[in-house]
């Protein structure tokens, strides 16, 4: 019986993580459509500010796209100077890819404005249910980074 329902909290977790993860895409899609960028092209932006510097079949396998639609996002990015690529003298069919200054300086205050977004969507939350919001997603935190410490062969 105890199973039953650790496994029925367990659905209701991953089923609350899930709405969550959407209504965050959602707001961090209309800030990107607000910059003229689509999904696709904000996911490229975010892991090369995320990880730096990058090859294209690296970008491309973080992304889980192919390297063809990576590459049409990458065109359409270039165009709108938000990134630029280098090939190596070593080996010319290496491109590596990065944010351009130009961008990192015209949208400097992004962050700055996404968070100030999200903490607008809390402003209805008393200081109590906060600070269970924090302690539940800290709680998350780390059994999940455990998880990924000590990983077994179950899985939710």
């Amino acid at each position: 019986m105890q199973e039953l329902e650790q496994n029925g909290k367990k659905y209701i977790i991953a089923r609350l993580f899930q709405e969550l993860s959407m209504s965050l895409k959602h707001a961090m899609r209309k800030e990107f459509e607000c910059m003229g960028l689509t999904m696709p092209q904000s996911m490229v932006i975010g892991m090369l500010m995320k990880r730096g510097t990058m090859k294209v079949s690296d970008l491309s396998e973080a992304l889980g796209f192919t390297n063809s639609t990576t590459s049409g996002i990458l065109d359409r990015l270039e165009k709108q100077e938000i990134i630029r690529r280098e090939r190596t003298p070593e080996d010319r069919r290496v491109v590596y890819i990065s944010i351009s200054d130009a961008f990192l300086k015209k949208h400097d205050g992004f962050t700055h404005r996404f968070s100030q977004n999200f903490e607008n969507l809390l402003q209805g939350a008393s200081e109590e249910e906060l600070g269970t919001i924090l302690k539940g997603l800290v709680t998350l935190k780390q059994v999940l980074k455990n998880q990924e410490d000590y990983p077994n062969d179950q899985t939710l």
